[in-house]
């Protein structure tokens, strides 16, 4: 099962400053969690998304445990994103 690039989670780390993403929690991020899960058919379905920096959060061991599920992202919106990902590669390829 693919997970987050280093790159990505070097990304996420930094614009959290290494804190957990839930608000009002001080405590040092765990993992990174994926807003839409990381399933088969997620993987087929939005593939830019699903491994973007947009479906990542980073959070302590106790809010991903607990609070994970604030974060999720609808497929509305994993369209949305995915289509988003999709005009931007192709806008970088006309170039």
């Amino acid at each position: 099962m693919e997970t987050f690039s280093n790159k990505v989670k070097q990304a996420i780390m930094d614009a959290q400053n290494g804190f957990c993403g839930m608000k009002d929690c001080y405590i040092q991020i765990h993992s990174i969690h994926h807003k839409l899960h990381n399933t088969e058919y997620n993987r087929k379905r939005f593939p830019l998304f699903l491994q973007s920096p947009f479906n990542a959060v980073g959070l302590c061991a106790k809010c991903h445990r607990d609070y994970s599920r604030h974060f999720e992202v609808s497929e509305f919106e994993a369209e949305m994103y995915e289509e988003f990902l999709n005009d931007l590669i192709l806008s970088k390829e006309e170039k």
